[in-house]
């Protein structure tokens, strides 16, 4: 899978004033984004993964890149076509430049929006559901699909990760993808930005970012696969209870594995690998 441009092992891929605009806004959409071909196969992917989950929701799709991830398998070992993607070559020059030398992969998620009937997922923060002490995560979400205003794009609120983690609430609206909000008090939806993209696309943006998205009224599915990257010198806490989510997916961290990224695991965590 290639990159739309051509990527030399030394020159970085994010200007200063962008790796500046991550850190003080919490966000950042690159010039790079995935090749044609790359973006074909991940539109396969997602039909694929929808296919073999047809009693789960497609917004809440959990670890494709695993073998037997969160929710039901694919066929044959379509999850390391997801692993590829998460290793792209412009993918990890940018997590070096705004996350460090030593990256893992530990989660993905699709969010894929059926038409007119796609869920909301209300403001949060992910560092509120996460088990990595101390709390550090990059995430890149890729827009499959061209994402928009009209069909739910993501929405962020800059410099919010500045602040940290917030309070969170059970929401018990119906028709959402996550259960928890940040609590209205700490939160300035006036202030918010849409992140609208073509597909193959992608935004970057850190743990403590509040960030959320509409229900799909549209007659545009809307598909978003995400990875999770952590710095290896934080640590992936196995000892979370398991739990299982709305969708029906059974959540456990104590046998997960990670994969290397970039650079090498100095921390505790256990049960890495290394793909190529």
């Amino acid at each position: 899978m290639g990159t739309t441009e051509t990527t030399t092992s030394s020159a970085p891929i994010l200007t200063e004033e962008e790796v500046q605009h991550f850190e003080q806004q919490g966000y950042v959409v690159p010039k790079w984004k995935y090749s044609t071909k790359s973006i074909e196969t991940m539109i396969q992917l997602v039909k694929e993964l929808v296919e073999a989950n047809p009693d789960h929701y497609q917004e809440q799709l959990v670890c494709p890149h695993l073998s037997k991830g969160a929710t039901k398998p694919m066929v044959s070992e379509r999850h390391l076509d997801f692993l590829n993607l998460a290793m792209e070559e412009g993918v990890k020059k940018i997590l070096g430049q705004i996350l460090g030398p030593n990256v893992l992969l530990w989660g993905s998620q699709l969010f894929c929006k059926p038409a007119a009937v796609g869920m909301e997922i209300p403001w949060h923060q992910d560092g509120a559901y996460w088990p990595i002490r101390p709390l550090a995560n990059v995430s890149a979400w890729i827009a499959i699909d061209r994402v928009c205003r009209e069909n739910a794009c993501l929405k962020v609120i800059p410099g919010s990760h500045l602040s940290g983690l917030k309070p969170h609430q059970i929401d018990r609206r119906k028709n959402l993808a996550l259960d928890r909000t940040v609590k209205l008090d700490y939160l300035n939806k006036e202030e918010a930005v849409d992140i609208e993209l073509e597909p193959g696309e992608l935004v970057f943006f850190d743990v403590h970012l509040m960030h959320g998205s509409n229900a799909n009224t549209s007659g545009e599915r809307r598909a978003g696969l995400v990875f999770r990257y952590m710095p290896s010198t934080s640590l992936f806490d196995r000892s979370v209870r398991d739990k299982i989510n709305k969708s029906g997916h059974h959540v456990s961290y104590k046998d997960r594995p990670l994969f290397q990224v970039l650079g090498e695991n100095p921390g505790k965590n256990t049960k890495v690998k290394r793909f190529s």
